[in-house]
């Protein structure tokens, strides 16, 4: 990090991100973009409906998950929820998310730390 102190970095999401909106983390290729403390993304889910592939989990990281637009209901540990504008969620590690659905409108901020590769594992049904 000493080598970014005293820089910054002004951009637009759209212009920045890498799959699925992720702009912040260890993946980028913008040196002062780049970071393994955290990751950061803006993802729109434009209706969004379940499928075997979403169930998911990290080993190592949090995730802090903040809707800013539009309606998304999923399961976290097989327990039902539904999140609208204004509402967050956190996933410690080894939490199990699944059945992710929304709505046309649906945006949230996600923030994850550390940035790890390769921390995101299909989790047993």
């Amino acid at each position: 990090m000493d080598d970014k102190r005293r820089q910054a970095f002004i951009g637009k999401v759209d212009a920045q991100s890498q799959e699925r909106g992720w702009f912040f983390g260890h993946f980028m290729d913008e040196p002062l973009l780049r970071s393994d403390l955290v990751e950061v993304t803006w993802q729109r889910l434009p209706e969004r409906v379940p499928a075997d592939d979403q169930r998911h989990l990290h080993r190592q990281t949090v995730e802090i998950n903040v809707v800013i637009a539009g309606t998304i209901e999923l399961r976290i540990n097989d327990v039902a929820h539904t999140f609208r504008r204004g509402d967050f969620f956190v996933i410690w590690p080894e939490a199990v998310v699944s059945d992710v659905r929304s709505d046309a409108d649906a945006e949230m901020i996600v923030i994850r730390a550390p940035s790890v590769p390769g921390d995101k594992f299909p989790a047993p049904k």
